[in-house]
């Protein structure tokens, strides 16, 4: 009983988030958000931070249903992971794959975006930023992502 009682807070907060009822928990797995081990960077951290506020990765109100970050460098374990960012020598958005440390990587929003001004070389988390930046503001804001508040303040 006592542990049922102390589950409500939790639940309780759940629902306040969610803005709806009682949601069935996740049957598959939780997702798995794929980085490099190792000494960490400003640009993983945050490619792994704006891809948790993505509802399909966002942490989950029960633990184990948490988007997992996985850091290591053996590719066996990178390929059960449903996004890379940062390792992985690959770009290649189809797949979810978001490393920008080949030679030949030269992707900017511009080359990404022809509509987009800004060249510079994009990291991880600006790769993360341009295939999801979009979707990641309307669902902070509760706008639509073609908004024109949405649309200024990705462009910003």
């Amino acid at each position: 009983m006592r542990a049922a009682l102390r589950a409500v807070p939790l639940m309780a907060a759940a629902v306040a988030r969610s803005g709806g009822g009682p949601k069935r928990a996740r049957t598959e797995p939780a997702p798995r958000i794929g980085t490099h081990d190792g000494t960490f960077h400003c640009d993983e951290a945050l490619a792994c931070y704006l891809l948790r506020l993505l509802p399909r990765y966002r942490p989950h109100p029960i633990p184990q249903q948490d988007a997992e970050v996985v850091r290591t460098r053996d590719p066996q374990r990178l390929a059960q992971c449903d996004v890379l960012v940062d390792v992985g020598g690959e770009y290649d958005p189809e797949r979810h794959r978001y490393d920008h440390h080949q030679r030949s990587f030269a992707q900017s929003m511009q080359s990404l975006q022809p509509s987009k001004p800004w060249t510079t070389k994009l990291s991880s988390a600006g790769l993360v930023y341009c295939h999801f930046g979009s979707e990641i503001l309307a669902g902070l804001l509760g706008q639509p992502e073609d908004s024109p508040v949405v649309t200024a303040l990705y462009d910003k």
